[in-house]
Formats: C-alpha cells, sequence, structure tokens
C-alpha cells in the first residue's frame, strides 16, 4: 500500500527541516503593501507604533501609484465633495480628532486630517510615491511573490474598490466637442457659470455635485436610469434636522478638554451607525420601517409632485442599492433651470447628448458614473499554479474573512469581498482587517512558515 505522503528527492512532501536555535525567533519579511490611503497608512502606523510593533518582524515597503498619500481624498476634488459618515467615526483609531468643524466632514477637511496625521507619526516614511504596481506573481519554488521587479514574501493588496473609476459606455463618448469631465478627476480650473452642464449619473458623487452647480450653471440635465434612496443622514439622530451641521467653538473646545464626555460621543455614534445594518436585512422590521420613512421623506421633499415621485422614489429594497444622504439634491432638481431625465442615452455626438426622444446640447458633460467596484485590483495577480484573481473573482468574488481569496498565498486584501460594509465607519473595519493581518505577520516570521492559503473547506463553509 502506497503511502499517503508522495515522496521527493527522499524526503516526504509535508517533511520539516530541523533547524538549531530557539523556538519562535523571528525572521524579517518583505511585506509589500500596495495603496497609501487610510488602509495603507493604517498599516505603516502598525509596524512602528502598534501595541505590539512589527519593526522586528517585516520590512514594509507601501507603494502609492498618486503623487501623494490619501487616496479616495486625494483624487475626488469635486465640488461638493464629502463623506457621508459622520466625521467623528471616521477617523484613525490612534488619533481622535475633537477639531472637526462639522458632523459630516468636507473632503478637503478630511485631506487635511489625514496629512496632519501622516506627518505626525511620520506614516510616510516606508512609501514610495508615483509607483504603481503592474503585477503580483507568486513563486512557486521560492515561496515569494514577484512586483515587478522587486520580490516580497507577503503582499497587502489596500487599493480599496474605490480606486478605478469608471467611463460609462456610451456610443460617441470620444466625440463630444466640449468639456468632458470625470468627477473622479476633476478638473478644478473648471467654470460652470452660465454653461449649460449634463450630469450623466444619479450616485453619491452626482447627488453632491448637482447642487453645488445648479445656483450658477444655465442649465442642468441630470441623466438618471434608476431611482435611488434618499435617506437624511446617518445617525440623524445627533444632527438638527437631520442635516449637517457646524461645531460652535464651544463645543470644539468642550470635546478637547473633556476627553471621557467625546469617547462616549463617539461611542454613541458608532454604536448608532453599527446598528443601522439591520436595515439591510431582507424583509427585516427595521427596513420595512425604513422604506415608510425614507419614502414618506423623499414624498415631502419632491413637495408630492406625482411624476417625480414616480421617477425618483424606488420599489425596490432599502438596502438594495447604497443609501445616500443626498443634502439639497432633491431640492436641487425641482429649480426651474435643472431637469431629470431617465430616458436611455442613445449616443453623444460633437454638441451633446441623444436620448430616446430628446436632442440636447451641452457645453460640459460630467459623468458622475462611479466606479469598477468588482474588487478586482487593478494589476496582475497570479496565485497557486498561475492561478489569475481577475479570471476567478470575475462571476463572484470571494474572499474569507474579506481578506483571504482561494489560490493566493501569502495574499491579504483590505476590503475585499465580503467585508462587513453595512457595519457603521468603513475605518473601524479596515482597522480590524489590519490587526488580523498583522497577527499573520507574527504568526508567519516567529513560526517559520513559508506560505499561507487559505483552504478550501474553509472557503466552501464560509
Amino acid at each position: 500500500m502506497a503511502s499517503l505522503n508522495h515522496v521527493n528527492m527522499g524526503k516526504r512532501d509535508n517533511w520539516v527541516p530541523i533547524q538549531e536555535g530557539p523556538s519562535f525567533q523571528p525572521r524579517k519579511l518583505k511585506v509589500v503593501c500596495i495603496g497609501a490611503g487610510f488602509a495603507g497608512l493604517m498599516l505603516s502606523y502598525q509596524h512602528k507604533h502598534g501595541d505590539a510593533s512589527l519593526e522586528n518582524f517585516m520590512d514594509l515597503r507601501i507603494y502609492e501609484k498618486n503623487d501623494n498619500i490619501r487616496g479616495t481624498w486625494l483624487v475626488n476634488t469635486y465640488p461638493g465633495v464629502a463623506c457621508d459618515v459622520p466625521a467623528h467615526i471616521y477617523t484613525f483609531p490612534f488619533e481622535p480628532n475633537p477639531s472637526w468643524s462639522q458632523f459630516y466632514a468636507s473632503g478637503p477637511e478630511i485631506w487635511t486630517y489625514i496629512k496632519k496625521t501622516s506627518d505626525k507619526y511620520k506614516l510616510h516614511e516606508p512609501i514610495t510615491l508615483n509607483s504603481e504596481v503592474i503585477s503580483s506573481v507568486w513563486d512557486d519554488d521560492t515561496g515569494n511573490r514577484d512586483i515587478v521587479q522587486e520580490e516580497a514574501d507577503i503582499v497587502i493588496n489596500a487599493t480599496g474598490f474605490l480606486s478605478k473609476w469608471n467611463w460609462r459606455k456610451i456610443v460617441g463618448l470620444d466625440k463630444f466637442k466640449g468639456k468632458l469631465v470625470h468627477t473622479a478627476a476633476w478638473d478644478t480650473s473648471l467654470d460652470w457659470s452660465g454653461k449649460r452642464v449634463a450630469i450623466i449619473g444619479n450616485g453619491p458623487s452626482a447627488v453632491q455635485v448637482l447642487p453645488q452647480m445648479q445656483p450658477t450653471a444655465a442649465r442642468i440635465v441630470n441623466y438618471a436610469r434608476s431611482p435611488l434612496w434618499i435617506s437624511g443622514a446617518f445617525a440623524s439622530e445627533f444632527t438638527p434636522e437631520g442635516k449637517n451641521f457646524t461645531y460652535t467653538d464651544e463645543e470644539i473646545q468642550s470635546f478637547k478638554d473633556d476627553e471621557d464626555m467625546f469617547f462616549q460621543l463617539r461611542h454613541s455614534i458608532e454604536h448608532s451607525m453599527n446598528k443601522f445594518f439591520r436595515v439591510s436585512i431582507k424583509d427585516s422590521p427595521e427596513q420595512q420601517h425604513a422604506f415608510r420613512e425614507f419614502k414618506a421623506k423623499m414624498e415631502d421633499a419632491l413637495n408630492h409632485d406625482p411624476d417625480l415621485c414616480a421617477r425618483l422614489i424606488p420599489t425596490f429594497q432599502v438596502g438594495c442599492r447604497r443609501l445616500n444622504p443626498g443634502e439639497n439634491y432633491l431640492e436641487a432638481l425641482q429649480q426651474e433651470s435643472v431637469t431629470l431625465q431617465d430616458e436611455p442615452i442613445q449616443e453623444i455626438f460633437e454638441g451633446g447628448i441623444r436620448s430616446l426622444t430628446k436632442t440636447e446640447e451641452f457645453d460640459i458633460i460630467v459623468c458622475a458614473t462611479g466606479f469598477d467596484v468588482s474588487f478586482v485590483p487593478g494589476y496582475k495577480v497570479l496565485g497557486q499554479n498561475g492561478v489569475s484573481l481577475a479570471k476567478q473573482w470575475k462571476d463572484a468574488p470571494e474572499a474569507y474573512f474579506g481578506v483571504f481569496a482561494a489560490n493566493m498565498l501569502n495574499f491579504f486584501t483590505i476590503n475585499g469581498p465580503n467585508t462587513p460594509l453595512a457595519h457603521g465607519s468603513l475605518l473601524a473595519v479596515m482597522s480590524f482587517t489590519v490587526d488580523y493581518i498583522s497577527r499573520w505577520i507574527r504568526k508567519i516570521s516567529t513560526q517559520d512558515i513559508k506560505w499561507v492559503i487559505l483552504s478550501f473547506q474553509v472557503h466552501d463553509n464560509s
């Protein structure tokens, strides 16, 4: 009867060499992280300042394709860009910020906060800017990953799911002779005063940018294929009238002076956001209540206009599409200079847009068409036996804890598939994920592990 363990050069495949020396002595791992947004910077903090520093376990290099850190808050600079998560829970866990000027922070204020935090803790030290990774290929023989011209023991994908922005596939998009701009690549010199503007899309960026452009644009047509839930402010019990507000100087000073009170405030806001996940559970009482409440709020905001209500208020359940606070969006749509167009776009021509029954001329077309949210990285990733991550995730992206993908040895993802996106602030989830990956780095380093891979048993049962 043959042995269950194959023999190779006189040694079984699972043979482990005996090494002289004390147990659990760490070996320095070469760790490459791709992306220097919030997630990459949290890893940089863990490297030097974490409760259990990783300096003895790894040499860290973070590659960032842009010319600065700050991820999505570096590239998204369109008018009105802001975070719809309360600012006091949209922070690094190690650097609460009592100085937020508003309950919901603007993009520029978040950008400044990230820079100040990075400077304070020197989080930029392991980062190489203007360096776009082209491929990450697992080498079965060496047990390393080849990163273009570099090898690493471990690769961490921290590029996020809002890093690859989408141009909608519209016939003639390249023929337009006016100004064509995407919200994720905004031209800050753009002047829309007195101009005819088309805004394609009604996702979060469109909902934020339209009210900013409406007061001075000559005319705006918002091309929106489907209805959307305008939910009002998240954690609205902390806001007057469910809208954003500015903190007074006295309030900000009290946050600085009373750490216990400030902690309790942040804890209460986080709890409010965490329990909101029940709204996303199909047919739950919370979802049914939210359906009725959001529908009534939208009807009121639209002044019960039967045409607008029919075109804008969804019949699908709350949570099927991302909720949007949408402050001032519905009000802006009702201005005389704004038109909602829900007909499919047939083509774009040199002077404008042609839909099913109408042809409109524009000076500016704004594509607020979002991002590729397929979770597939923007670079080639090959795993065991040359398996392609892009092909593996083409139809149904899956990852254990949002971190481990099948067949991808020593490859970790932050904010991958199955990440609990509906459970409060995403930064809390990032923090937990970085802690989890850090524990794996210590384990691999101290137990002389060559590689780790997700077992099919765990994958199939998770």
